[in-house]
C-alpha cells in the first residue's frame, strides 16, 4: 500500500510490501506474512511517478504501487510529524495516543501493529527517526520499545545526513566545530548517507530473519531539510 499525504506532513509516503514468509509451503492464506514499512519524512506525493510526478524518476516506488495498492484518499488529522506517526503505528486519533503536536511521548498503554506481531511470534525491529519519545535527540535506541524489539538504530529526533557504525553502536557521523552531532553531509557516501545505511540496516535484518516472520519498519529522515544529499 502506498498512502500520500498532505505536503504539510512530515510523514507524507508510506509505503508496505508484503511477501510470503515461505512460499513454498502452502498457499498464500496458510503462510504468515511479512511486513516492510518504509517511511519517507516530508515528502511531496507529487514528486512520485505513481502519481503523476515527473520533477524526479522514482522507479522503485513505482514498482511497489503497481504491485501494491495505490490510496487515492488518505488524510492526515494532524499533519505533523510525531501525531502522524503516532496515528500510524496505533491506529488511534492523535488525541489518543496522546501525540497532538511534536516531541510529545507515546503513552505506555498504546498498544502498537510490532506489538501485535511480536505477540504472534515475529521478528520485529525499527530503524530510523521515531519522533515519539519527547525531546530526546538524537537519543539512539529509546528504552521504550513499543513491540520493536530490535532497535538498536531507532533515533528519536533530528534530520542527520550521516551515520556510521562504531563498537560503542550507531552514531551521528558528522559533527560541528564543538564536537557535537550536526546535520553535515561532507564525506557522506553509499555506505554512510543517512538513507543508504539505514536501507542497509533494514537488509541486515531482513537477511537475519529470514527463516520467521518478520515486522520491520525503516523510518527515512529524508527528503526533510536541510536540502543537502551525497554525491553525485
Amino acid at each position: 500500500m502506498l498512502a500520500a499525504l498532505s505536503h504539510r506532513s512530515s510523514i507524507i509516503v508510506f509505503l508496505l510490501a508484503i511477501s510470503a514468509s515461505n512460499p513454498t509451503t502452502g498457499g498464500a492464506a496458510d503462510a504468515p506474512l511479512n511486513l516492510l514499512i518504509i517511511s519517507t519524512d516530508e515528502h511531496h506525493f507529487s514528486t512520485l511517478g505513481c502519481y503523476g510526478g515527473t520533477a524526479v524518476e522514482t522507479p522503485n516506488i513505482d514498482w511497489i504501487a503497481k504491485n501494491g495498492a495505490l490510496c487515492t484518499s488518505f488524510y492526515a488529522t494532524t499533519p505533523v510529524c510525531s501525531p502522524s506517526r503516532a496515528s500510524l503505528v496505533s491506529g488511534l486519533y492523535p488525541q489518543k495516543t496522546p501525540v497532538t503536536t511534536n516531541n510529545i511521548p507515546l503513552d505506555d498503554s498504546i498498544v502498537t501493529f510490532a506489538e501485535i506481531l511480536k505477540r504472534r511470534g515475529y521478528a520485529t525491529g525499527y530503524a530510523g527517526k521515531w519522533h515519539l519519545d519527547g525531546g530526546g535527540k538524537p537519543q539512539w535506541a529509546p528504552e521504550r520499545k513499543f513491540g520493536f524489539e530490535d532497535n538498536r538504530y531507532m533515533f528519536n529526533r533530528g534530520h542527520w545526513k550521516k551515520f556510521i557504525l562504531t563498537d560503542d553502536g550507531p552514531k551521528v557521523g558528522a559533527v560541528d566545530k564543538k564536537g557535537k552531532p550536526s546535520y553535515g553531509v561532507d564525506g557522506a557516501d553509499e555506505k554512510t548517507f543517512s538513507t543508504d545505511w539505514l536501507c542497509d540496516r533494514a537488509m541486515d535484518f531482513i537477511g537475519e530473519n529470514a527463516d520467521r516472520p518478520f515486522c520491520y519498519m525503516v523510518s527515512l529522515p529524508d527528503p526533510h531539510g536541510p536540502n543537502t544529499v551525497r554525491a553525485p
